[in-house]
């Protein structure tokens, strides 16, 4: 194995450990990609999050390695779904039928997301 391979494997590597401790999703390693976003340049270990809401780390020279940023729901009944808010990486659990209604099920009726109980049936999500 070259040692362009062994870096980028030891990069992947880093970045799944990453991705155990952040507590992200899906990730992916883009050995061609550049360390530059938005027109700002990163150095090697910094990061930022970009449109899709992916938290990236340059490993300059080898390329830069995402995932997903945040947590995601995944326990919640049928009748309900996971959205982003738009225009942010905020991910709440909306009722299907309509998206300005919490997810309701459980013993109190009330999903606990990470900003605790809503605040009232008439406060809108989007």
């Amino acid at each position: 194995m070259q040692v362009r391979e062994i870096c980028i494997v030891l990069a992947f590597s880093f970045l799944q450990l990453w991705r155990g401790v952040s507590g992200s999703g899906e990730c992916y390693f883009n050995a061609k990609a550049s360390c530059e976003y938005e027109g700002r340049v990163f150095n090697i270990g910094e990061a930022w999050v970009n449109d899709d809401c992916f938290q990236c780390v340059c490993f300059e020279p080898f390329g830069v390695g995402c995932c997903e940023h945040g947590k995601q729901p995944v326990d919640f009944p049928p009748w309900c779904e996971a959205v982003r808010k738009p225009d942010s990486c905020t991910v709440a659990v909306v009722m299907k039928a309509n998206h300005k209604l919490p997810c309701l099920f459980g013993g109190k009726n009330r999903f606990r997301g990470e900003g605790g109980m809503w605040k009232s049936e008439n406060d809108p999500l989007f």
